[in-house]
């Protein structure tokens, strides 16, 4: 008697895929902890990880305060029938606080008269460390004959002026403006310039 053929179907080798999936498991495990590394190293090459260091406020630089002196000199022309001098001759001063002083003007003349006072300091090293933040050098002065006024100068020295410069002196020269000249914008605009809030 002759054998019935086998029609049930063949079930396919299922191994070798159990093996693949295990195999892929495996490498997806391994990557997930191969990941820190490798953004580690990626933001060493990007400079990534460097941007919160450089964004880290710095600390300034703070200079102590210093004491010095500071003498006041005036002069005007022979020509200039004015009396012109400080009301304090010297004093000491600490760096980083802020002053004022007076100066005396007259017109000792019989005709009205405009002056305007040019500035200047001593050792010029100091120029660019007192700061005056109101000073009748920055306007022209205009007097009736007789006529006198105190004029205030504010002013500070900066802590960052080196200890060496003990002694500062500021001097004010005192010229006369005449008619035509004080109505000439050219020249006021030369007299501002030079006297500036830094000298």
């Amino acid at each position: 008697m002759t054998a019935a053929p086998d029609t049930l179907p063949r079930k396919p080798a299922q191994r070798p895929l159990l093996v693949k999936l295990v195999a892929a498991a495996v490498l997806m495990f391994g990557f997930s902890f191969a990941l820190v590394p490798l953004y580690d190293l990626m933001c060493d090459a990007l400079g990534i990880g460097k941007i919160r260091a450089a964004t880290l406020p710095v600390e300034a630089t703070v200079i102590a305060p210093h004491k010095l002196a500071i003498e006041f000199v005036t002069t005007n022309t022979e020509q200039l029938d004015w009396s012109f001098y400080p009301l304090v001759k010297s004093m000491e001063v600490t760096t980083s606080e802020t002053y004022m002083v007076n100066f005396f003007a007259r017109n000792n003349t019989t005709r009205t008269m405009t002056v305007q006072a040019i500035p200047s300091i001593t050792p010029v090293q100091g120029t660019d460390y007192l700061i005056k933040t109101q000073c009748f050098c920055f306007e022209r002065q205009t007097l009736a004959p007789g006529e006198s006024i105190k004029m205030p100068v504010v002013f500070l020295i900066d802590s960052a002026l080196p200890e060496k410069y003990a002694t500062l002196t500021l001097s004010y020269s005192l010229f006369e403006l005449k008619q035509e000249t004080a109505a000439s914008p050219a020249r006021e605009e030369t007299v501002e310039s030079l006297s500036g809030g830094r000298t």
